[in-house]
């Protein structure tokens, strides 16, 4: 019976160590995308499969200019909401504006993107992590509950 207690023991605290390392990964890569003048976004939606998959956490880098065929992230009014969208660039119409289309998609987007809605290019993503930042960023409250419930028990356990 003390064995069956004791691997339960190790199990738990093989998962606990796996959820906060997993957890300490994503804020350790958010830091450092923003001291490196990165922005981190993640992906919302099938428009740009197959090369960028739904759930990805995106790397965003402000670009001095724009090209055809750079992936970019910008903001859009969609449906009276403003959001953020990742789409190829097709072609630049003038200096400031571009045309803009998802690799998912058949048309191009109907409205031109103006450099100032350009947040940068994509210049690398991690597919599905995006998920996670997504949750954690709903969930900060249950996180913290848990980070308090992982400090006092840590505390209980030195005060043994």
């Amino acid at each position: 019976m003390n064995r069956i207690i004791v691997l339960k023991r190790r199990i738990l605290k093989i998962l606990a160590g796996a959820f906060w390392g997993f957890l300490f990964g994503v804020c350790f890569l958010s830091g450092l995308a923003f001291l490196t003048g990165y922005q981190v976004y993640y992906e919302t939606s099938d428009s740009m499969n197959p090369v960028i998959k739904k759930g990805s956490l995106l790397l965003v880098k402000n670009q001095r200019d724009y090209h055809s065929g750079d992936i970019v992230a910008f903001y859009a009014v969609y449906e009276g909401e403003t959001i953020c969208v990742t789409h190829r660039i097709v072609s630049r119409n003038s200096e400031d504006t571009y045309i803009t289309k998802g690799d998912a998609n058949s048309k191009a987007d109907r409205d031109v993107v103006r450099k100032d809605k350009i947040l940068g290019k994509v210049t690398g993503y991690i597919p599905y992590y995006g998920y996670v930042c997504f949750w954690m960023k709903e969930n900060v409250l249950f996180l913290l509950l848990l980070l308090a419930a992982g400090i006092l028990r840590g505390r209980a356990l030195l005060d043994r």
